[in-house]
């Protein structure tokens, strides 16, 4: 549960959803550069597995053929957790809707591309459905510095936390001197910077 006066998360409320990260999609990242997005995604994709937080995956198709996520993200996504869709906003498809409402955690951290499409979609159709929405910069890119920069506005006036892998890590496993916080402390050397 998150302490809404100093916002702590807790591992067993988050889940994380990666939306749209995809070859074709993040190669056009100009506010992270597309490596940095995909190694970044990957870092939150391997602490959620330590911390046994759940993680779902949505997928959009590209130029009429099937999507698939990065090969970054390959080892965490499965046909179970992993959700095709459509339409522009994940809470658009009823089977995500569904998933994320399986794992009965209300707080939802986002990672994704692009910000101002299928981030920000997300992120206020999740604070409409009463989760708490965290996005984590450094994981989530955008073609424009400009607009990802007013479409974090919109999510913040909307009651979006913006955060970033590290802090998210820092939260779920906050005890660095045994497992499962030693092994993510092992991650924070593999993070980018944007």
């Amino acid at each position: 549960m998150v302490n809404s006066d100093n916002h702590i998360l807790n591992a067993r409320d988050v889940q994380i959803i990666f939306v749209d990260l995809q070859p074709e999609l993040i190669k056009g990242s100009q506010t992270v550069k597309p490596e940095a997005l995909a190694g970044n995604a990957a870092i939150l994709a391997k602490v959620a597995s330590l911390t046994h937080v759940p993680v779902t995956f949505s997928i959009v198709p590209v130029q009429g053929e099937a999507g698939h996520n990065i090969p970054e993200l390959s080892q965490y996504a499965t046909v179970n957790n992993t959700v095709p869709r459509v339409m522009a906003g994940t809470f658009m498809e009823p089977r995500l809707v569904s998933a994320l409402a399986s794992h009965h955690r209300k707080t939802l951290v986002i990672s994704g591309f692009a910000t101002e499409v299928a981030v920000l979609q997300t992120a206020l159709d999740a604070r409409k459905a009463g989760y708490t929405v965290y996005v984590a910069m450094d994981a989530t890119g955008s073609r424009s510095g400009r607009t990802e920069s007013a479409a974090m506005q919109q999510m913040e006036m909307a009651g979006a936390i913006p955060t970033s892998v590290l802090a998210v890590a820092a939260q779920l496993a906050p005890n660095f001197s045994k497992k499962p916080g030693s092994d993510v402390l092992a991650t924070f050397d593999s993070l980018s910077s944007p």
